[in-house]
């Protein structure tokens, strides 16, 4: 689902005592955060009320990033982004350069659907496994399913990122939902 604003990273602690905070990129190009972007400063759920901030500065520590924002240069001041989520407009967001290329935020909550199976739920998070990107798909009642984001399953994503259809390889689901049905049999 497309939303006006992504998510590039979630504020995790302020770091040292001149408005430094530790930031958890969510995005996979670090370089994207530059003296001068405006960042909106969010809930941990990309909602609510907005705020504007202009990045002053940005230095990999050994994890994350440590951040500096325009008129923030206290630890105090920095201590009140923790738990909050930095955001992008989607106008101001790199652009994309390959058909099989989204950005992550406009997954969530999209519906996956599988050739054979149906809807299997929705995408609930998404996940860096190093090795690629897994979508979390849960369904209420139903164990969740870990499904590779790799064009081998993912057939088609619709212009709105509002359905993902897949063809699973065989074995997969029955790895998550079919293993539970037998487990509860058996007892």
């Amino acid at each position: 689902m497309k939303r006006p604003y992504l998510l590039i990273g979630a504020c995790q602690r302020a770091h040292g005592i001149k408005g430094e905070i530790l930031v958890k990129s969510l995005t996979e190009d670090n370089e994207r955060f530059f003296q001068g972007l405006v960042c909106y400063a969010m809930d941990s759920a990309g909602e609510g009320p907005v705020e504007g901030l202009t990045l002053s500065g940005c230095r990999p520590p050994p994890q994350g990033l440590l951040l500096t924002f325009d008129g923030i240069s206290t630890r105090e001041a920095a201590r009140r982004l923790t738990g909050k989520t930095l955001a992008v407009k989607r106008e101001d967001a790199l652009a994309l350069t390959d058909e099989f290329e989204f950005y992550y935020g406009d997954l969530l909550g999209a519906e996956l659907v599988d050739r054979q199976r149906g809807l299997l739920g929705s995408v609930t998070d998404i996940l860096n496994a190093g090795s690629g990107i897994i979508l979390l798909v849960s369904q209420a009642g139903e164990p969740d399913i870990l499904i590779p984001f790799l064009r081998s399953i993912i057939t088609a994503i619709d212009p709105e990122c509002t359905t993902i259809q897949v063809d699973l390889p065989q074995g997969l689901f029955e790895l998550y939902r079919q293993s539970q049905e037998n487990h509860t049999e058996d007892d």
